[in-house]
């Protein structure tokens, strides 16, 4: 019964910071100008509100970069944290999620973090 407990309380607690991360962006992107447009390191744009995000993010956190990592994107071109108090930006995509074989989809949010360039080194090999 303990560990369901702990289990729900850190649910409420992660939901709770990834609502006030957005509401945070909302509110500073409304009292903004348009914000710089962000790139993932694959060349795409990050629209919407996520490019809101990191956007502010990168102003925030003084990175002069736009461009963003993910952990797997890191990984594939040797590229680690410079220093571990720098945290990643979550983001969310949905995409549809099939409901039991059926034709009936749902969408379904995804979660991921991100990484300024100006954050990262190079491992050395």
């Amino acid at each position: 019964m303990q560990t369901q407990n702990n289990n729900t309380t850190e649910q409420r607690h992660y939901r709770k910071t990834v609502i006030e991360l957005y509401t945070e962006a909302v509110d500073k992107v409304t009292s903004s100008r348009l914000s710089a447009q962000q790139v993932s390191a694959s060349g795409n744009n990050f629209t919407g509100l996520n490019n809101n995000i990191l956007a502010n993010a990168q102003k925030e956190l003084g990175y002069k970069s736009n461009v963003w990592f993910t952990e797997k994107q890191m990984q594939e071109q040797n590229l680690v944290q410079i220093d571990e108090d720098n945290y990643g930006v979550i983001l969310f995509s949905t995409y549809l999620k099939d409901i039991e074989g059926t034709n009936r989809k749902e969408k379904a949010l995804r979660f991921y973090k991100v990484f300024n360039k100006d954050a990262l080194e190079t491992i050395p090999l």
